[in-house]
């Protein structure tokens, strides 16, 4: 075989139609033909163009003559025709030859069965074509055309298999030649390159595998993959350090505000209760403080990273105070909760030397 052939190698082999079919599978290019072994014995992983040959007794060639149509459309209706002729379902193939349409028609079991085989053994084919298509025709006369153990003959209107029956039917008394082993390879690898019609095609098609990535671009992808993994968690750790920070400093100064009124209070959730205790006993007022610090408390626990700097409650009813968040939008839900629980509020937004977002802010019931 030679390495500077003009056009790259192709396997050839025949399609199965039975239990006991072994073909052999054929390299070949340009420069000649080498058997690599018979189809059970295959074990190549060659990444090269295959032909497969149907024999002629598995397949029925038509021709058809549509000079008025185009020739996609002339192909189509030649595929119509077949299958209306045909006593079952065929799965079938149109090409042109001069301004002949040509068709082959094989049962789709059959063709199912053969691709089986051969895609069994790692094979699959590209080009799909009878014997008798195989070969151009001769003008002078009808062609005997033999492939290992398949025979076939070709003229100018038909290709058929090589029975006495058909040659009494179609050749009758037109000379008949013997196309040599040398002609046979020279069509059979020129049929590689282009054929006149191709039974894998439709349902039949060569299917494409889809390459997403070569196995070192899904290396890489895997790499950016747990790097951007890491890299959220390293950022959601430092975003929840940065609250956890945030909300704990604030804490501590509504517990400073809250002891300032009574020092006995030394956690923050002890304030509510504790803070609406000593208003009493100061006589400052006890009113509607109760509901009113029962909201905000709600309000506030029910929004994360929301803290109370200062907490003030007068004899008219109304309770102030200064909210703190590091964010607006976590004040804005807790003052959306107070409202929506029947509360009248008046606030006003700042922010202090660290960055924080204050609410002054008055709450009265409505």
């Amino acid at each position: 075989m030679s390495e500077e052939s003009g056009a790259a190698p192709v396997l050839i082999t025949i399609l199965p139609s039975g239990d006991l079919d072994d073909p052999v599978v054929w390299m070949a290019d340009e420069s000649g033909w080498q058997e690599v072994s018979l189809l059970s014995q295959y074990a190549g992983n060659h990444d090269l163009p295959v032909v497969a040959i149907v024999g002629q007794e598995d397949v029925r060639c038509v021709w058809t003559d549509l000079p008025d149509l185009e020739p996609r459309q002339a192909e189509s209706v030649a595929r119509l025709q077949v299958a209306e002729q045909s006593l079952g379902p065929v799965h079938s193939a149109s090409g042109h030859s001069g301004e002949v349409v040509v068709s082959a028609a094989i049962a789709p079991g059959q063709l199912e069965y053969g691709l089986g085989r051969l895609l069994a053994k790692g094979i699959s084919p590209d080009i799909v074509i009878p014997l008798g298509l195989a070969v151009p025709p001769d003008a002078e006369t009808v062609l005997r055309i033999t492939f290992a153990d398949l025979a076939a003959l070709r003229g100018m209107d038909f290709a058929i298999p090589d029975e006495p029956v058909f040659r009494t039917m179609l050749v009758g008394n037109a000379p008949l030649r013997e196309v040599t082993q040398e002609e046979l390879k020279a069509a059979l690898f020129a049929t590689s390159q282009s054929p006149l019609l191709n039974l894998r095609s439709g349902a039949f098609a060569k299917r494409t595998r889809t390459v997403f990535a070569t196995a070192q671009q899904m290396r890489w992808i895997k790499r950016l993959f747990v790097a951007l993994v890491g890299a959220t968690v390293l950022l959601g750790l430092v975003t929840w350090a940065k609250y956890w920070t945030a909300t704990s400093t604030e804490n501590e100064r509504a517990l400073a505000a809250a002891q300032r009124i009574d020092p006995s209070i030394q956690e923050i959730s002890q304030a509510e209760t504790l803070l609406a205790r000593a208003v009493q006993q100061k006589g400052i007022g006890t009113g509607d403080l109760g509901p009113l610090s029962a909201g905000l408390w709600k309000a506030v626990k029910a929004s994360p990273n929301v803290t109370l700097r200062e907490l003030r409650y007068g004899n008219d009813g109304i309770l102030l105070a200064v909210m703190a968040a590091p964010n607006a939008d976590a004040i804005n839900a807790a003052l959306i909760a107070i409202q929506q629980d029947g509360f009248r509020v008046t606030a006003t937004p700042r922010q202090d030397n660290s960055g924080a977002t204050l609410v002054d802010f008055s709450m009265r019931m409505q």
